[in-house]
Order: C-alpha cells, then sequence, then structure tokens
C-alpha cells in the first residue's frame, strides 16, 4: 500500500513524538551511561598508541615540549605526518639530543615490528579526562610511597651525578698557544676570531676554518692539536677534563693529572687518559683513536679497550683501521709522534715477549708461619722481576734510540711514576725476596688490630742481611721516618727499646720476618723450630687460605670473621646485647666464618672477587639467596633501563620467617602489634602475601625518573588466584580503617585488552597509580599501564635487558651460567633529563649553580655486580676494571705510563695520600 508525502511525514511526526514523550527508567539511563563511558576511557587509554591517533591528535593540537614531539614520531616515520609538522620535527631533532636519540629508537623498533611508542603528554592529558569524570583518586598512603620512591631514585641518581659537578670555580678552559689559519668561538648569537694568547672559557665551542689548524694548552697542562674543520669545547667535573669532540681531529699530549682523568668524548666514544700522547677522529662514519704513547681506555658500544703504543681502535665497522702514523700526518710534529709510536710498539711487543708476568701461586711457606690469633692475611705478589726485566729492556733501547731518548727527557722518572732512586731501591729490595710478601695482623683483647707482621722469602740470608745493613737510613726515609729499622739476631733475647718506635726485623732460615712488636718475630721463631705445633696450621682460617692457594693465589686479603664476630660479641655481656646477638643469630651473622677478596690474572683478564663463608647455612642470609639460576623476570625489563636489581631466593616464605624471629627477637612489642594487625585484618604475611610468590624478583628504573620515576616491579607468582585475593582483601580491609577514621578510599579495578588482563590500585585522594599485570606466571607492576604493556611487548618481542649490547659486554666470563644476584647500573640515559631539570630549577646556565649542573657527563660504561650463593658461601664480584687494588693486567708489564709501580703499591697498602702524590 503506497502512502503520499504528506502521510509518511505524519507517520515520522508521530513516531518522533512518542519517542520523546517516552519516560525511561532512571536506572537504565545509569547503567547505560556507565557502559558507554568504560568504552570511552577504555579507547583514550590506547588512543595514543597508534600512530593514525598520534597524527589526529597532534596535528589538531599545539606543540608545547619535547613530549609533543616525540608523539610525532610513529606518524612521521609512517609517512603521514603533514609537511609542516615533518619539517618543525626534523628541525627540533637535529638540535635535541634527547629527541632525536627518541627517533633512532623508535626507528629501530618499527623496522622489526616491536612496540609502538606511548607519548607521555598523551597519557597525562588522558590521565587528566579520566581523573575529571571519575570519583576514584588516590590515597595518602600511596602518595606516600610514590614520595619514598622519588627520595630513593633521586639518590641513586644523585650519588653517580655528583661526581660529574664542576666545583673547581674556574672558568678558564684553554688559551690559545698558535694558530695556522682561522680559529673561531661559534654559537648562536656570533661567530668570534681567536687569536694567539686569547683564553677560551669553559662551555665555549671553538671551530678551525678550512685549511687551518691551532694549538691549544687546557688550563690543566696539556696541550690539543686540532685539524681542519674540528669543532670542540672543555668541561669540568668531579671525574677531570673532559675534551667534547662534535667533529674533527685532536691530538692531545695530556699532562699527569693530580686527580681524576682527561677525556675526550665523541658522539659515540668516550677516551680516557692519564698522561699520555693520542689522536680521536670524529667523522660521519664513526670515531677513531690512535695511540702514541701511553695507555688509553675507550669505551664504545658498551665495551671497554685499553690501547696501548701503536694500538688503534676503531668504533664502526665500516670505518677500517689505518696505520697510526697516517692518523698524525697532518700535524706539525708529525714525524715526531711516528717514531715515537713505532718505537714505542717495539718495545711493547718485546717487553710482553721477553718479560713473564707474576703467575699465581698454589703453594707457600709462609702461611704456616702466621700466628695463632691471626685475624688478617694479606699476600701480595712479588713484582720485582717484572720490574727488573722490563726496566733493562727500556733502557737499552732508550740508549739506542734517539726518539725514545728525547721522550725519556721529558719523562724523568722513566714513564714508572717513581723516580729512579726509589726504583733501584725498589727493585733492590724485591731482587732479595721470593715469590710474595705476607703481611698478617691480630687483635688484641679489646678488639682492636694489633701484632702488625710482615713475611717474605729470602733468596740468600747473608746477601740481604748485607743489604739491609747498608740502606737501613734510606729504607726508614722511604717508610717516613716513623720508625727505626733494627735488625736483631735472636728474637728471644732481644730487648725492647725506650721509645717503642723500633721496627724489628728477623732474618733466619731463608725467611725474613718484620714487625713493631718484638712478640711477633719470637712467634715465628717458634713455629720456625716446631712447625707441628703451629695451632694456626690447624685452624679453618688456615684451611680457608689454603683452598686460595690449591686454585692459584695473585693478591689474597683474607680476614677471619668468626674471631672477630665472637670477641666483639664477648665484650659487651649486657641483657641487651645478649638479645640483639640472639637476633643476628637468627639473620645469619653470627654464623659469618671468613671472608676473602682476591685479584689475579687469569688467561689475560683480571678476576676480581670476594666471598663470604658461612658456620651455618640453614638460616638467615646464607639461606636466603638460591644457587646461580635463570632469571626470568629480567625478560620484562628492557635495554634502556638505568638501575636493575634483579635476584633468585630458595623459598620466600622461609625468608619471611627468618625476619620475623628478628623481629620477635630484636623489638618483642613491635613483633606483637605486627601479630595482632594480622589477626585483627585477617591476613597472614608469610601464607597470604610470601607463599604464593615464586623465587625471581627484579626491581628497575625503566625509563624517565622526573616528574614520575618510571620504576618497574617483576615478581615470580606461584599461585595468582590466592595472591591477587589477598590484595582485593588487603584492601577491602584497608577501606574499612579508612572509614573509620575519614580517610581516603582504595580500589582495585581491572580492564582487559588484547587477551590480558590490567589492574590499577587507586584511591579518592588524588596523586599517582599503581598498574599491575600477571604474564607469564610473573606480576609486573609499574606506574602506568603504558610501561606494563610496553614490559610485555618488549618481552615477546626479544627486546629486553639480558639480550642488550651493553648488558653483554659488562658479563663476567666464568662457569656460571646464571647469577644468583646481579646489580646493573647505566645511567647514560637517566643523568641528562635528571641535569637539564636541575639546572633548569638553578636559573639556567647563567647561574654558578647552572654551570655547574652543564658541567654533568652522562657519558659512562655500565656498571655490573654480581653474586653466586654457592652453598656455604657467597661470593660478590664487579667488573670492574683493575679491581679493587688498580693492579690491571696492563700494570703488569713495565709500559711507559702503564707500570705505575708506586701507584699499585700505595692502593694494595691503602695509602691514599701517597697514591695522590704518586699520580
Amino acid at each position: 500500500m503506497k502512502h503520499s508525502k504528506q502521510e509518511l511525514d505524519a507517520m515520522i511526526d508521530a513516531a518522533t513524538a512518542g519517542i520523546r514523550d517516552e519516560e525511561i527508567d532512571a536506572a537504565a539511563i545509569e547503567s547505560s551511561a556507565a557502559r558507554v563511558w568504560a568504552r570511552v576511557m577504555d579507547h583514550a587509554e590506547i588512543s595514543y598508541t597508534e600512530a593514525e591517533g598520534n597524527t589526529m591528535s597532534n596535528n589538531s593540537e599545539q606543540i608545547h615540549g619535547c613530549d609533543d614531539f616525540q608523539s610525532l614520531i610513529p606518524a612521521y616515520l609512517d609517512g603521514k605526518l603533514s609537511t609542516g609538522r615533518k619539517l618543525l620535527l626534523e628541525d627540533h631533532s637535529n638540535e635535541c639530543v634527547p629527541c632525536r636519540r627518541e627517533m633512532k629508537q623508535q626507528r629501530a623498533m618499527a623496522d622489526a615490528g616491536k612496540a609502538v611508542y606511548v607519548a607521555p603528554r598523551a597519557i597525562e592529558r588522558t590521565a587528566k579526562k579520566k581523573a575529571a569524570n571519575s570519583r576514584w583518586t588516590t590515597a595518602k598512603v600511596v602518595r606516600w610511597s610514590a614520595a619514598a620512591a622519588v627520595v630513593v631514585c633521586v639518590g641513586i641518581v644523585g650519588m653517580f651525578a655528583y661526581e660529574r659537578l664542576d666545583l673547581s670555580g674556574r672558568t678558564l678552559a684553554a688559551t690559545v698557544e698558535n694558530t695556522n689559519g682561522s680559529l673561531y668561538v661559534v654559537s648562536d648569537e656570533q661567530s668570534r676570531p681567536l687569536a694567539a694568547g686569547e683564553e677560551i672559557k669553559k662551555g665555549e665551542h671553538v671551530r678551525t676554518a678550512k685549511d687551518s689548524t691551532a694549538m691549544l694548552r687546557l688550563a690543566d697542562g696539556s696541550s690539543v692539536e686540532l685539524s681542519e674543520r674540528s669543532e670542540f669545547s672543555v668541561s669540568e667535573n668531579m671525574r677531570g677534563v673532559t675534551i667534547k669532540l662534535d667533529r674533527g681531529d685532536v691530538i692531545v699530549e695530556a699532562a699527569k693529572q693530580k686527580s681524576g682523568r682527561l677525556y675526550v668524548q665523541t658522539p659515540d666514544s668516550l677516551v680516557s687518559v692519564k698522561g699520555t700522547i693520542f689522536a680521536v677522529e670524529s667523522g660521519t662514519k664513526g670515531s677513531r683513536v690512535s695511540v702514541v704513547e701511553g695507555e688509553v681506555q675507550v669505551n664504545h658500544g658498551g665495551k671497554d679497550e685499553t690501547l696501548l703504543p701503536g694500538d688503534q681502535a676503531t668504533t664502526s665497522p665500516v670505518l677500517a683501521k689505518t696505520p697510526v702514523q697516517q692518523n698524525f700526518a697532518w700535524s706539525k710534529n708529525a714525524a715526531k709522534y711516528a717514531n715515537l709510536a713505532t718505537d714505542l710498539a717495539k718495545l711493547r711487543q718485546e717487553v710482553n715477549q721477553n718479560v713473564a708476568r707474576p703467575g699465581v701461586r698454589y703453594t707457600s711457606k709462609l702461611v704456616d708461619l702466621v700466628p695463632e690469633n691471626t685475624v688478617f692475611y694479606a699476600a701480595l705478589p712479588n713484582l720485582a722481576e717484572s720490574l727488573v726485566e722490563s726496566q733493562r729492556i727500556m733502557q737499552e733501547r732508550i740508549k739506542q734510540n734517539p726518539a725514545l731518548a728525547e721522550w725519556k727527557k721529558t719523562n724523568k722518572d722513566g714513564g714508572f711514576g717513581i723516580d729512579e732512586g726509589t726504583m733501584s731501591l725498589v727493585r733492590e729490595f724485591g731482587s732479595q725476596l721470593g715469590d710474595e710478601i705476607v703481611i698478617t695482623a691480630s687483635m688484641d683483647a679489646k678488639g682492636e688490630p694489633s701484632g702488625l707482621l710482615v713475611l717474605g722469602e729470602v733468596k740468600d740470608a747473608a746477601n740481604f742481611r748485607t743489604f739491609l745493613d747498608t740502606n737501613i737510613a734510606r729504607l726508614s726515609k722511604e717508610a717516613g721516618n716513623s720508625a727505626n729499622i733494627r735488625i736483631v739476631d735472636d728474637p728471644a733475647t732481644a730487648a725492647k727499646t725506650a721509645t717503642g718506635k723500633e721496627f724489628y726485623v728477623w732474618i733466619n732460615n731463608g725467611i725474613f720476618a718484620a714487625s713493631p712488636q718484638i712478640e711477633g718475630l719470637r712467634g715465628v721463631e717458634t713455629a720456625l723450630k716446631t712447625p707441628d705445633a703451629s695451632r694456626f696450621a690447624n685452624s679453618s682460617f688456615h684451611k680457608r687460605i689454603d683452598d686460595v692457594y690449591r686454585d692459584g693465589a695473585g693478591l689474597v686479603i683474607a680476614a677471619d670473621l668468626e674471631k672477630i664476630v665472637a670477641q666483639a660479641s664477648s665484650k659487651d655481656t649486657s641483657a641487651e646485647a645478649e638479645r640483639r646477638t640472639a637476633a643476628f643469630k637468627q639473620l645469619g651473622v653470627m654464623s659469618l666464618r671468613h671472608f676473602v677478596a682476591e685479584q689475579k690474572d687469569v688467561k689475560g683478564k683480571t678476576l676480581s672477587q670476594a666471598a663470604l663463608t658461612f658456620n651455618d647455612s640453614t638460616r638467615g642470609i646464607p639461606s636466603w639467596l638460591a644457587a646461580p639460576g635463570p632469571m626470568g623476570a629480567l625478560d620484562f625489563i628492557s635495554p634502556n633501563a638505568n638501575v636493575v636489581a634483579a635476584f633468585v631466593v630458595r623459598e620466600p616464605a622461609l625468608l619471611v620467617d627468618d625476619l620475623l624471629g628478628f623481629l620477635d627477637t630484636a623489638d618483642p612489642d613491635a613483633s606483637r602489634q605486627l601479630k595482632n594487625i594480622q589477626e585483627q585484618q585477617g591476613f597472614d604475611i608469610r601464607n597470604d602475601f610470601a607463599a604464593p610468590l615464586g623465587g625471581e624478583f627484579a626491581f628497575a628504573i625503566d625509563g624517565p625518573i622526573l616528574p614520575t620515576p618510571s620504576w618497574k616491579m617483576v615478581l615470580e607468582v606461584y599461585d595468582q588466584t590466592k595472591l591477587q585475593n589477598t590484595f582485593e582483601h588487603a584492601v577491602e580491609k584497608l577501606n574499612q580503617f579508612s572509614a573509620l577514621h575519614g580517610k581516603g578510599k582504595m580500589s582495585i579495578v581491572s580492564s582487559t585488552a588484547g587477551g590480558a588482563t590490567y589492574y590499577k590500585l587507586s584511591s579518592d585522594k588524588g596523586g599517582p597509580e599503581v598498574h599491575y599485570t600477571y604474564s607469564n606466571g610473573y606480576l609486573v607492576a609499574a606506574p602506568s599501564r603504558a610501561l606494563l604493556e610496553q614490559s610485555v611487548a618488549g618481552r615477546a618481542s626479544g627486546n629486553t635487558l639480558v639480550r642488550s649490547s651493553r648488558f653483554i659486554a659488562s658479563l663476567p666470563q666464568d662457569g656460571n651460567a646464571n647469577f644468583s644476584a646481579v646489580f646493573y647500573h647505566d645511567i647514560a640515559g637517566l643523568v641528562g633529563p635528571l641535569a637539564e631539570r636541575m639546572k633548569n630549577a638553578a636559573g639556567g646556565d647563567s647561574t654558578e649553580q647552572g654551570k655547574a649542573l652543564a658541567s654533568i657527563d652522562a657519558n659512562a660504561a655500565p656498571t655490573l655486580a654480581y653474586v653466586y650463593a654457592q652453598g656455604d658461601r657467597i661470593t660478590v664480584a664487579a667488573n670492574t676494571e683493575g679491581g679493587a687494588f688498580g693492579l690491571s693486567p696492563a700494570s703488569l708489564i713495565g709500559l711507559p705510563n702503564s707500570f705505575q709501580m708506586q701507584h699499585i703499591l700505595m692502593n694494595a697498602m691503602g695509602d691514599k695520600d701517597a697514591q695522590e702524590k704518586s699520580e
């Protein structure tokens, strides 16, 4: 049946009126609105993770800063950005290092089909919209937790940032000695020509023109020669002076640094030296470092490399190595550098081939002579033979070679760090001794160190006695005249002097012993006469030292913690002390047995480690860490993480038992209060929180620290349902408590995306939120959902910390496939943004604070400390170059400016003042 137009219009009008006039139940309207709002907010959370969304949003809004620029990157890479914004982004990225780095990272991730960038400002805007339309904000407890996290994070960063501040108070960076052509100070405002004698301030950028070279003198005395079209600036901080080479070639003759080191920083490398001649070239393909004289440390791509005379390193496989002489050819001193580099390289090769490094020792006659009450033992290798042969070869070549002779004139100490007179004395003294020198100390009744004793084997007792008789005055002077050296024939009959400032030396049966107490020599005499009666030889401390020699001993430091702890606990017998001792027993402190630190050369590499042993490994600290095992928690940490701590434990519930036992003993009142709270609230820390967990834990600062720390926590979970029920029950009980006291209300809200469930912990008092999810048997928590999604996506794609080149480069070479615990820090991406904010807060570069903060250097190689827990022993080690005593493999060979004998000895003896003087 057909209807006319008028009839159809009437029917539509009637239907419209009916819809308009119909009354709808209010509950239905509210329910529908809630569903619509939930969908809107769910889309708002992910809209800024999509490239199209970024394009639309950012093309319609103003650009306020780096966050907005970085949000344009995905659309830029997809070619969907407008021409105007494309030009703005490219121009900004050329000037802004963080945005340029982000562009590079996003391009690499896009090529690999990995995670999509989430704009921080977009997330911030989304969060503000959610906060404005939701009745849920954050409780005071969350704000306090966030504040504590900020304090901890800033403290960690501040510890590394402090040494990068310039507190010298100097503004002078360098002085122009001469120029061949044109030299300019360049800035955004103008280019100012420089002439000989003019001064250059820190932070000023200096550039040579085409066909021009220049020679500059730094404030520390170092000389810098620039080739044409080279640009650099100079900064200074607590670590030393840094030459920032933006491009071009420089040749540096580094002066001896009183403290710190001299650095040359290029866009992709960091070079560090002390008193050395070397060249650095920085170009489009990368950087090239060539060494004429001395020892140069080069860090690039997360790897450290040591260069010696004639060596060269490049930072890119497309940048081929060239003859070292070629890199100095443009210098006015090209002939001098070429000859010196060639001759020193040959000398190094000859020394390496003919001088044996001190090897490890598998036995020791001296350890059986140690007094019974010894609590400290140190064994140092005898370096005299290496020193003597190195010096002999060097002196012969210097006499034969004019270039080396000329170099010798400007290096009066011969490159060894000490004058020839002292070198001669050390050489003569060491040549009289065996493979090692042992130093021991005891502990008196008051628990104070006493009974210093020095032991060594003597090759020829008569010659050694003659040497001492002849050089007593010189030896006393080298010792600082703090004591008179006195040779005794028989310790049993030797009488003490009234002054008590004697240093007694006794030589007998191929052994020499020295001590400021005559009783120490008498003990050695007894041990030599009746070796079977030595009670120390039967002690557990002796056995532990024997273990070190069995595996090969280099430099060894050991302490008998069992005696030290027992002595310390016996001094105080009060009830409070007894309770404290009982509490420490619960933690395993009272079962400490021995401490041993070692450093030795193994297959050309330095191994530095320390180990703690325990009498009882069934409770306390030795029972907490598990044996080295896989750490899947690290798969959720990105390669850009700044600070990471991860460990595996045997059983979380047992760890809680020990901690609660410690609290029960140390503070019974607090323990009772905790038990009452658990009973009243209906939950148990051990069974509800610890029992559902596995054995892996990880914490990281995995992104920017400001304005909100990008923290991340990963826990292995065996019973996800029980743990989630515990969280919800805890929030419920907390809300009941809050209601009674008029406080904020907490909530846990879940949402699902991509098959995963995300939880958000928030409250109605404002502040940050805590987001977490369960993935592959782990709980991953972070301050934002975006960070969680990136973590899960990174794990799925393999873009993780453990696969990054910087992390892999820091791993030790040993027989363990896994760790019990690791601590990793790589502050390169963390210090820069923090320094920028600190600088802005201090008033920019115009203030003294701004100038100091501008000197913060973010270039630092990552550091990895690691732990192996094996039965009754916990071994801790680190990848620190040169170890705890500055005794690197290169230092064991007599090379110019590398064999710093006095530096080694002073480090080993802990004499920092003398160490500084030697440098």
